[in-house]
């Protein structure tokens, strides 16, 4: 049986808890990004009342899926998976 003390340990630790930093720091960006992103938008539109909240939606939905797009793009989950190593 294997001793696993010393530095293998520590730096299997650091690894995950690298990318779970990442993974949270990612999520985070996104969370706030996304509603930012839909009250410039919709502050830029002259509309007021129903016609803001139906333009902040869209532009929720479209910086949501434009995200999307980008962790889907070959470039990005090679930069991801990089990290995991």
């Amino acid at each position: 049986m294997e001793n696993n003390t010393g530095n293998d340990a520590k730096g299997k630790t650091c690894a995950v808890s690298c990318v779970s930093l990442f993974w949270w720091t990612t999520l985070v960006v996104a969370v706030l990004a996304v509603p930012c992103f839909g009250i410039v938008v919709s502050y830029i539109f002259p509309f007021r009342g129903v016609g803001a909240l139906i333009i902040f939606v869209l532009a929720c939905w479209l910086c949501t899926y434009l995200g999307m797009r980008l962790m889907a793009n070959p470039k990005m989950s090679e930069k991801i998976n990089s990290r995991k190593k």
